[in-house]
């Protein structure tokens, strides 16, 4: 490594610079960047098909309306840039994900109980997809968790 010579005109930007250049990677934590990616893909279908499930679902309209403005697109958005952030290797991606994933479990853990219980058609297909999404949700926001991801990244 070059050494600091006073009077070269290297400001401590540049030597910060040159610093990191020479600094050894950490390998990728497991499934970073599997995660990351489906998180941008699946963010970016929630948005079309929360719209498609708003307009063409007639049961609860009012009420489908209500939770995909106010929780669903704002918590995918959320996701979405999280996503960008964290394939672009931001440390605050992390934050975001973890944030966007816990809005998703406190949105879709009562609004699929609220639905099983009160609508009895399709209820078994209910019960099985917000099974699924709720665990998939649960599973990711404790990869993100991880303290290892949060090493790596800063």
């Amino acid at each position: 490594m070059k050494q600091f010579q006073p009077g070269e005109g290297h400001g401590v930007v540049e030597d910060r610079e040159a610093l990191k250049g020479q600094q050894t990677m950490l390998p990728h934590p497991r499934g970073y960047l599997t995660f990351a990616w489906c998180g941008l893909v699946g963010n970016a279908l929630v948005i079309p098909l929360t719209v498609a499930f708003t307009v063409l679902e007639p049961t609860w309209r009012t009420t489908n309306i209500a939770v995909a403005a106010g929780a669903v697109l704002p918590s995918a958005v959320v996701g979405l840039v999280a996503s960008l952030a964290l394939i672009r290797w931001r440390a605050w991606g992390q934050i975001l994900a973890i944030v966007a994933l816990a809005m998703d479990l406190a949105v879709g853990v009562p609004y699929g109980i609220v639905r099983m219980v009160l609508l009895e058609q399709d209820r078994p297909l209910t019960a099985v997809l917000s099974g699924l999404l709720w665990l998939a949700t649960t599973a990711a926001l404790i990869y993100w968790c991880r303290p290892s991801i949060h090493r790596y990244l800063t």
